[in-house]
């Protein structure tokens, strides 16, 4: 089963980046729009793992000691950059996401999963490239909300999430809850 620790996010976050997704949508075909139900923060993408391993993951997150903290959800931009783009993403400021991020790979670096090679960058994917890169026509039109705010909430647990593959595109399930 392919498994990652991500935060969910509130109605009213899903919601107004659904709303951005349905003015950009038009303007391109070039992309797979991650559904609005499935929008969330990846912390640490643990990837495809016997479903026995649930259980060493769990002992290792249980107990997990991290204060809440408060999440802006605010403008737009694109990995790798706005010359050759893959991903559409909405930013935020999370102060202490990082840390968190990086307590999690500790943790889950000790149970044999790699340590991320790349920093930590806190973001919510809207879209992916469907094949090379994504047309210049929607990164000028998404320049116009690269500082739109779509709101703030405050992250007091995480979740071990799996990811199921179809042909429509991943579906998430909640597997455990972990309180901060």
């Amino acid at each position: 089963m392919r498994v990652f620790i991500a935060v969910d996010l509130p109605n009213e976050i899903r919601e107004a980046l659904s709303d951005l997704q349905r003015e950009l949508r038009p303007l391109t075909n070039t992309v797979r729009w991650v559904a609005p139900d499935s929008i969330h923060i990846t912390l640490k993408f643990l990837g495809e793992i016997p479903e026995k391993r649930i259980e060493d993951i769990d002992a290792e997150l249980t107990g997990l000691s991290w204060k809440p903290f408060t999440v802006t959800v605010h403008g737009v931009g694109f990995f790798p950059g706005t010359r050759s783009p893959r991903i559409v993403w909405a930013g935020m400021e999370a102060p202490t996401m990082e840390g968190l991020a990086e307590q999690l790979d500790i943790r889950m670096e000790r149970l044999g999963f790699d340590k991320e090679k790349r920093a930590f960058r806190p973001h919510i994917t809207l879209a992916r490239a469907k094949n090379t890169r994504i047309e210049s026509s929607l990164v000028t039109a998404a320049a116009q909300f690269e500082e739109r705010n779509f709101g703030s909430f405050t992250v007091d647990r995480v979740f071990l999430f799996r990811s199921t593959l179809k042909a429509s595109g991943a579906v998430y399930e909640k597997l455990k809850e972990y309180l901060l």
